[in-house]
């Protein structure tokens, strides 16, 4: 999940700097100042499915034609007039 790997990405960056006697990027993580704030949402003609994406259950992934998202909701809608990806309309 893209959390963890941020996660995993900060706390590596805090040991590899910690051994440079250089001075410090322009950019860089504070210890224990990473805080994350999860969203559950999805922004409009793409939403969260489980079924057709196993893999990432959590993914805001492209409507597939047959179904639009109107607003940042979290699942695609059924629509039988929508014949193409990333609908927002029905």
């Amino acid at each position: 999940m893209a959390k963890d790997l941020i996660e995993k990405f900060f706390k590596e960056q805090v040991e590899v700097l910690g051994k440079r006697s250089n001075p410090l990027p322009e950019i860089y993580y504070i210890e224990g100042t990473l805080h994350i704030v999860w969203v559950n949402h999805c922004r409009p003609g793409f939403g969260m499915n489980s079924l057709i994406h196993p893999d990432c259950p959590d993914c805001c992934v492209i409507c597939s034609p047959g179904t639009y998202n109107p607003s940042e909701g979290v699942h695609c809608l059924l629509c039988n007039r929508t014949l193409t990806y990333g609908a927002t309309k029905c």
